[in-house]
């Protein structure tokens, strides 16, 4: 039914660790329902240096990051297109490695967290970040990962 509001595009050819496209689709099915979106989203799979280039370019940070955001902007596709979610999932899996937290939840986390992004949630202060925050425990809530669910509300530490 919702199936077509997504397109993956994978353009990691480095990446060896990938979910399977169907968990791309059910991690986000909850939120999709929730926020009623008719929208298309589309993800992009990036190696490692291509999302520097990126994170540089849009965001002035000089670093590798594990995931970008951006909203749809242009009048011709404003109708039909919500915005882009770009992931490095090499990225994800060192900071997973790093946080001591499995590799898929964190990925699941990470695509909760970019689709409020495109939704219009931010957490620039810390009054949004405990909005923001609230909406990804309970969509991890709701994908039954209880204890990362648990780890999320003991870190108070935002960006």
């Amino acid at each position: 039914m919702y199936k077509y509001f997504l397109n993956i595009i994978n353009y990691c050819n480095d990446c060896f660790l990938l979910p399977k496209n169907i968990f791309f689709y059910k991690w986000l099915w909850k939120l999709i329902i929730f926020f009623n979106v008719k929208k298309k989203i589309t993800i992009v799979l990036v190696n490692k240096k291509f999302i520097r280039k990126l994170n540089k370019k849009f965001k002035n940070k000089n670093c590798a990051t594990d995931i970008l955001s951006f909203t749809s902007n242009i009048k011709y596709f404003k109708n039909n297109f919500l915005g882009e979610i770009i992931i490095s999932p090499l990225v994800i899996l060192e900071k997973s490695i790093k946080i001591n937290i499995n590799y898929f939840f964190y990925f699941s986390y990470l695509l909760i967290h970019g689709l409020l992004h495109i939704l219009g949630f931010n957490h620039k202060k810390y009054s949004n970040f405990k909005i923001m925050r609230k909406l990804e425990c309970f969509f991890l809530f709701k994908l039954k990962k209880i204890y990362f669910y648990e780890n999320l509300l003991i870190n108070k530490n935002y960006e």
